[in-house]
């Protein structure tokens, strides 16, 4: 109707083809809790997601038959959603996903705003590890932690089995890592570049074109 408000989104597509994008979509996001798509389609089959772990919380004969007609490989990701999922979901009222704007893929083609579909909570949850990142930055500095920062601790340990434990655990890693390749770039700067016996001490080149060695 002309004037209403819009309930879903076509993505230029007919019925049937629209439906199997969605369900193709929700499949891999459930498969591999995170994937790239377009803003669009993220947006839409975000709302099949939703469903879907919904649907595995009430855990019933009628939910699993729903579920099962949705999913293109459901004796592989049933069990995951009645078990895993729903037992990571079940104290969380809603928002079991989260869509990340991110820089367009085709770049080259038609410059369509791409984001990041992914399950909240789970191994590849981006704010929790960017959280993480956060700290180990922010606790070198002066300032301290910033208001920010902890609004999104709160938020990402909230509804998380041992969200503070870890929450530590990552950022004591973050550090570990960040200390070795500390060592590795000091190690790197006192190699012994000094020539070997018959061999012409080499110049720097700071020249953008290709070096020429048989110049005379």
């Amino acid at each position: 109707m002309a004037g209403g408000a819009l309930k879903y989104r076509h993505l230029s597509r007919k019925s049937s083809h629209r439906q199997a994008l969605l369900r193709n979509l929700v499949t891999s996001l459930f498969t591999q809790e995170s994937i790239t798509t377009t803003w669009h389609k993220a947006k839409e089959a975000q709302r099949l997601a939703e469903k879907l772990i919904t649907l595995g919380k009430k855990n019933t004969d009628a939910s699993r038959r729903k579920a099962e007609a949705i999913f293109y490989e459901p004796l592989r990701l049933l069990p995951k959603l009645f078990t895993t999922l729903r037992e990571r979901y079940l104290h969380r009222p809603g928002g079991y996903t989260r869509v990340l704007r991110i820089e367009p893929l085709n770049k080259h083609f038609d410059q369509a705003p791409s984001a990041i579909l992914e399950l909240v909570d789970g191994p590849k949850d981006m704010r929790f590890h960017m959280t993480a990142k956060a700290l180990v930055r922010e606790r070198t500095t002066d300032e301290g932690i910033r208001e920010i920062t902890a609004r999104n601790v709160d938020k990402v340990t909230r509804f998380r089995d041992d969200g503070f434990e870890e929450l530590e655990r990552q950022v004591k890693k973050m550090e570990a890592r960040a200390g070795d390749v500390g060592t590795r770039k000091r190690a790197m700067w006192k190699v012994d570049e000094r020539p070997r016996e018959g061999q012409r001490e080499r110049q720097p080149w700071f020249g953008g074109g290709k070096r020429n060695e048989n110049k005379s």
